[in-house]
Formats: structure tokens, sequence, C-alpha cells
């Protein structure tokens, strides 16, 4: 299963195909043979590349140049948001657990932080529906509760209404709690940065 779907991202992928190793890094060295005779294939056909697909078919899904931030996002106490395959459907939480140090192979840690400041799973966006806890949900792009403004200089993801993403390891959730200056639940630091 891992072959064929390095070989089809090998085919497809194109400029994309950077960033899908760096959600799934185990693919990165597989042996996928002579891709010559597909790329040919897809020349002659004159198919259209990925981010043709995701900018016309799937626009929800971004790609690596609409990103600020992915991977894995570390608070100062070295807990991570961890989806726990909670953004395959809506209303799941988002949760707090341990991180991988060296290199990510679990794409339930795998987040994104769009330019468009949309903070999301692999399928859905994230929504506080301005409550304590953050859900998986449809992306629907218009703010609101799925509004995350990253600051650099205060290293904290905040919301128009004054409260900041908040790694609670009691509750073992990421949650959001007014914004304190210094807390280490609230000091984000991201595996891959592209601001």
């Amino acid at each position: 299963k891992q072959w064929y779907q390095r070989r089809v991202r090998g085919v497809w992928f194109d400029d994309e195909l950077d960033f899908f190793f760096k959600i799934r890094p185990q693919f990165k060295d597989k042996d996928v043979g002579d891709l010559t005779e597909r790329h040919e294939l897809r020349k002659r056909l004159n198919c259209k590349s990925y981010a043709w697909f995701i900018r016309n078919v799937f626009p929800e899904l971004p790609l690596e140049r609409d990103l600020l931030a992915s991977g894995q996002f570390r608070t100062d106490e070295d807990r991570c948001m961890d989806t726990r395959g909670g953004d395959l459907s809506q209303g799941n939480a988002l949760h707090l657990g341990s991180c991988t140090n060296g290199v990510n192979t679990n794409s339930n840690r795998f987040m994104m932080l769009t330019k468009e400041n949309t903070l999301m799973g692999l399928n859905f966006c994230t929504d506080s529906g301005f409550a304590e806890h953050l859900q998986f949900h449809n992306c629907h792009h218009q703010g609101g509760g799925q509004k995350f403004v990253y600051d650099p200089a205060t290293r904290q993801i905040r919301q128009d209404t004054g409260k900041c993403l908040t790694g609670d390891t009691k509750l073992e959730k990421v949650t959001m709690a007014p914004c304190v200056e210094g807390n280490k639940a609230q000091l984000w630091s991201f595996e891959f940065t592209y601001f």
C-alpha cells in the first residue's frame, strides 16, 4: 500500500511532493521504480497537476504555499496538538499529547496554520465556537470561531475575543483561555514555518 501511495504521488504531486513528505516522511525513501512511462502518459493526455485539483476541486485543502506553519505545533511545556484522528469527522476535539522528537511520522500531530488564519488538521478546520474547547468542523473561511492569528512577537495564537490557544495539560486538550504573556502553555513553536 505504501509503495502504491508513494508511486501515485511521484507521478501527480509535482511541486507538492516535498510537502507530502513532511506529512508522511516514511514514504520519502521508498523505491517506486521507474516512473518515466507514467509521466509521459500524463503529459500526453494533458492531465492537470495536483495543485490544479486542489485549487479547483477541493479548495478547502491548502497547498504548502498557503501556509504560515505546519507539522507539530508545540508548547513551551513540550506538549503538542494532537487530533487523535478526530479531524476525520466533525465535532471532535483537538487534544494535547506528547511530541515526537526527530522525524514526526504521526499524521495525527500534523497541523496547519494558513495565511488566511485558519488552524486545521488534515481534513477539517478547528473552531472555537467562542467557547473554551476547540472542535473540528467544515472550513467556512469567514473568520469568527475559525480565525486564529499567530503573533510572532509573543508566540501566541489569538482570537478576536482576547483569548489564546492554550495547551491544557490537565484536560489534555487545546483550549481557549485569556491571553497571559509568558504563559508556557500559550507559547507555540512550529515544526515547519513559511514566514
